[in-house]
């Protein structure tokens, strides 16, 4: 399969994560009492570009040749997320 359409199918996966978890619907401080710590609210998107960043660093050695064919569904996945958290208007809001 070609990289297009694994990104494809990532996205789709991505927009099938987003309609069960968060809906379509865009509310602002809807998952406020969700928190990774006590010091800053983490944001979906800034997890999801967090993940990106590691992909395409940690995809340089060798030990994660094997899980390269992956590789292209995690960011289509990825990048529907990130561009779901930027939706939001609180999206730069890390204050709890």
């Amino acid at each position: 399969m070609d990289k297009k359409k694994k990104l494809l199918i990532g996205i789709l996966i991505g927009l099938l994560h987003i309609y069960i978890f968060f809906g379509f619907k865009i509310v602002s401080k809807s998952n406020i009492g969700y928190h990774i710590n006590f010091i800053i609210h983490w944001h979906h998107w800034l997890i999801a570009f967090i993940l990106l960043i590691l992909i395409f660093k940690l995809s340089t050695y060798e030990i994660f040749n094997e899980y390269e064919k992956y590789k292209d569904y995690f960011i289509g996945y990825l990048i529907m997320l990130m561009i779901h958290g930027l939706l939001y208007n609180d999206r730069f809001d890390f204050k709890i």
